[in-house]
């Protein structure tokens, strides 16, 4: 149509809204330290989705959500217990980015364990093959050698200084540590943002192997850091 030089009009009826002060739940689960279990890494993903259709948010944060979940459900079905509590999360509300979202209520709800926080992860960037990790905060060439070390067996220990991600980011104002999972991708996620907040994120997108990857090596990276 456009190559005829035709007039091309859309029109959307949109009846998604933003309720405000809206009420939802994170999903918190542990497993305890069993010599510092009153310190916490603290992990997870979002599991509210872009509203563009019913079978949406396979990458936006369906993987990221499964992935931390089934790398802590490994390490408990396999009897792995480091010396500091595994937390897991499943944030709720992060597509709002209000005030009243997921992040903001876990740490108000947790205010008196903030400084027992010892680090916090999320996977929401996509579940392509894992290459690495990235990381804000402080304990840099801590992190480096744990992924040199333990991690490129997994072609996995490749260190980037960034680990911002909208869920940690009230911890890190904090002085919590953070972390991201690093996944193979163009420079610019070129395939991630492709499907991201479209009606194409979906389960067809995703592989298993990839998915996998994330699963072994956010495992391994999380217990060696609860660990340490």
């Amino acid at each position: 149509m456009q190559d005829r030089g035709q007039t091309i009009i859309v029109e959307l009826s949109l009846e998604s809204a933003l309720v405000p002060k809206s009420y939802s739940n994170n999903l918190v689960f542990e497993i305890k330290g069993s010599e510092k279990p009153e310190e916490i890494v603290l992990a997870g993903g979002h599991i509210d989705t872009w509203d563009t259709g019913s079978q949406t948010g396979a990458n936006d944060d369906g993987g990221g959500f499964i992935t931390v979940f089934e790398a802590l459900r490994l390490l408990k079905d396999n009897g792995f217990r480091p010396r500091r509590t595994l937390r897991f999360i499943a944030w709720s509300g992060e597509e709002s980015g209000s005030y009243e979202d997921g992040a903001a209520q876990y740490v108000t709800t947790h205010e008196k364990e903030i400084a027992k926080h010892v680090a916090a992860f999320e996977s929401d960037l996509g579940s392509t093959m894992l290459y690495g990790f990235g990381h804000s905060g402080e304990g840099a060439d801590i992190v480096k050698g744990v992924l040199t070390n333990y991690l490129s067996i997994l072609d996995a220990g490749h260190y980037e200084p960034d680990g911002e991600s909208v869920d940690v980011g009230p911890l890190f104002e904090r002085g919590v540590p953070i972390f991201k999972n690093l996944i193979k991708d163009t420079e610019d996620h070129e395939y991630y943002f492709r499907y991201h907040h479209t009606a194409g994120d979906s389960m067809t997108i995703m592989n298993a192997d990839e998915l996998d990857s994330n699963v072994v090596g956010i495992a391994a990276f999380l217990y060696i850091i609860a660990d340490l």
